[in-house]
């Protein structure tokens, strides 16, 4: 999978989620021997000149950015046996603008590509947030949002269905 492709995903994905940032990672030539397979992770400026190695290059949310779209990229480059992502508290050190990208390129992923898309967060503001861009937005579309904790004992027990339905105003 370490081709030209991935990177070229990897770089997509990575821009779309941090359009503002100068550095893109991407893997190196790999060094190959006989006992030993060594990948270089390095940053291209946008001016297309090689710099340093990601973690000299980019802010901790950044870096968290790069591993996230990283993993993305890998789902798109390789067929998967299974069509589902599955995300624990994927956007740790981000700020707004990287997790309303984020939010966007889920949606994305989900309609355009047919992936089921799970996500866990532990912050209620942003598990609302994301409820709301992620609702349903044409006929067929469903968002399930669960909540744990004291919510858990509750009639519905924390499990809401949220269901496309047109909008009476348009």
């Amino acid at each position: 999978v370490f081709t030209k492709s991935l990177n070229e995903v990897w770089k997509a994905v990575f821009t779309r989620l941090a359009p503002n940032e100068g550095f893109i990672p991407s893997f190196g030539i790999p060094s190959a021997t006989k006992k030993s397979f060594d990948i270089n992770l390095e940053t291209i400026h946008r001016n297309g000149k090689a710099s340093g190695p990601p973690q000299m290059m980019l802010s901790a949310g950044n870096l968290n950015t790069a591993a996230l779209a990283l993993f993305l990229a890998l789902h798109l480059v390789v067929q998967p046996i299974v069509p589902c992502l599955v995300f624990d508290d994927p956007v740790q050190a981000m700020d707004e603008v990287h997790v309303a990208q984020f939010a966007g390129l889920i949606r994305l992923l989900a309609k355009q590509n047919g992936r089921q898309v799970i996500i866990a967060v532990h912050d209620r503001e942003l598990f609302d947030y994301l409820a709301l861009e992620l609702s349903p937005a044409f006929e067929g579309d469903e968002l399930i949002t669960i909540e744990l904790g004291e919510r858990a004992t509750e009639q519905d027990q924390g499990i809401i269905r949220h269901k496309w339905t047109p909008d009476p105003a348009l």
